[in-house]
């Protein structure tokens, strides 16, 4: 009996990210038009073309594959529900930015900001959060550091 392999989620880019492989895809394109027509003993005939085009396309596919798809409304509710879920999950034991800002005034405060990472980084809740923020503000993700409270 065959197992089908459950598909792996989808990861959004980030903006930063996207940004700097459309600048690879660019500047391999650039090389590329520089060196067309040249003949031998020309610095054009050191670029291996067929290397650059491969290059091109797992490029276009990787920015392809990063960036978020149209979302309907139903999928765009689900998400913000979900990332509310993981926030209000957060919140329960994160370190105030005091605490983070003053370890040594705050005794116990690296144990529970460690036991905080522990909960939430090793379960995937933190990638999820990220991606999620990615999908529905494309350039204007809302960081976990803004959840944390003050005092």
């Amino acid at each position: 009996m065959m197992v089908r392999a459950k598909a792996k989620p989808k990861e959004v880019l980030s903006v930063t990210e996207l940004d700097d492989l459309k600048g690879q895809r660019e500047e391999l394109e650039r090389s590329l038009r520089e060196g067309e027509g040249f003949g031998a003993g020309t610095p054009g005939e050191q670029i291996d073309t067929s290397k650059a085009k491969m290059e091109i396309a797992r490029i276009s596919a990787a920015i392809i594959d990063g960036t978020p798809g149209k979302l309907t409304g139903t999928q765009k509710d689900s998400l913000e529900r979900e990332a509310r879920q993981l926030e209000e999950r957060f919140l329960e034991g994160m370190p105030t930015k005091y605490e983070m800002d003053h370890p040594a005034k705050c005794p116990g405060a690296v144990r529970k900001h460690m036991k905080w990472l522990q909960r939430n980084e090793v379960t995937g809740a933190v990638d999820r959060y990220r991606q999620i923020q990615r999908t529905l503000r494309p350039g204007e993700e809302k960081s976990i550091e803004s959840l944390r409270k003050d005092r």
